[in-house]
């Protein structure tokens, strides 16, 4: 079943959205699809964006892709993107301007020029207040496109996470529904940033890797990949803070709360770590580009945290 009919019941102005989202990237996995042949590898230049990396090139295409498809649905009053500095205010059209979309248009670029998963990252809020911070509680849909071997959508409406995965006529056709319930002893972090790890993510590691836990470790680089295997497989994933990045280096806004909301929806749990079991969506922003540390997957493996930490 496509979208626009497994969705038919929802606020048709929410649905418009929920479908220039859709459209935005089809045309980007056509640029990710043949990116080397279209001559879009490599950085756009040598500055930085608003969250302090290197644009790539598909980077701003992507960007400008999203912001074109989300203005014309005539339903958005404000776009928050990775890679803007400030927030978009869009020109008031409409009665129907009222909701709110942060987004990641590519997560993971850093694979972009070595084909490893990238993809986007999105939440949409109600927002009939123009304003610019709003909380994770307050987020209505949650979604994401992964650009793999496959380009799979995964979208949590009504508090219920559902796969979709493009066809070969490019329409998004339902699949399944997501339950965090997989049982394969994994867990998602990266190691090499083990000596600035404070003293409870070393003790939560060091559990996973004790004698006769038969745990494996599984990394790939880009957040929304290593989500999206823990949720279909199971286990944890975590940017935890360290001495380089005390705050976290995921952003709260276009990473954080979108993540998080799918895999509660889901049954998991996302917390912050850091000595804290707060839930991710309990974050009050206080800025556009804020960051945090993040420890999400399975309660049975969100629970082993507390526990060790003794929270």
């Amino acid at each position: 079943m496509e979208i626009s009919l497994y969705y038919s019941k929802i606020d048709p102005s929410l649905l418009k959205v929920i479908l220039a989202l859709c459209v935005s990237s089809i045309e980007i996995e056509e640029l990710v699809r043949f990116l080397a042949l279209k001559n879009l590898q490599g950085d756009h230049s040598n500055e930085q964006n608003s969250s302090g990396d290197i644009q790539k090139k598909l980077d701003v295409i992507s960007n400008e892709i999203v912001i074109k498809h989300l203005t014309q649905t005539k339903c958005c009053n404000i776009l928050l993107s990775e890679e803007n500095e400030a927030p978009i205010v869009l020109k008031k059209e409409s009665k129907t301007q009222l909701y709110t979309v942060a987004y990641d248009p590519l997560d993971g670029s850093s694979n972009i020029d070595c084909n490893a998963p990238i993809g986007t990252i999105y939440s949409i809020t109600p927002n009939e207040k123009d304003e610019t911070l709003l909380g994770g509680n307050q987020i209505v849909v949650a979604g994401y496109v992964l650009y793999g071997p496959s380009t799979e959508l995964v979208l949590s409406v009504n508090n219920t996470v559902d796969r979709f995965v493009l066809s070969a006529n490019k329409k998004y056709l339902h699949v399944g529904t997501i339950r965090l319930n997989g049982k394969k002893k994994i867990y998602s972090i990266n190691e090499a940033n083990s000596n600035s790890w404070n003293r409870d993510m070393k003790n939560y590691i060091d559990g996973y890797k004790a004698n006769g836990t038969k745990y494996t470790a599984r990394y790939i680089g880009s957040m929304l990949g290593d989500v999206h295997r823990t949720l279909l497989y199971g286990g944890m994933f975590c940017y935890p803070a360290d001495k380089k990045n005390p705050n976290g280096k995921l952003r709260v806004l276009y990473e954080a709360f979108p993540m998080a909301k799918i895999v509660e929806d889901a049954g998991g749990s996302a917390i912050l770590g850091n000595n804290s079991k707060q839930r991710i969506l309990d974050i009050v922003p206080k800025d556009i580009h804020q960051r945090t540390p993040i420890l999400l997957g399975s309660k049975e493996e969100i629970n082993k945290y507390s526990i060790i930490s003794k929270l």
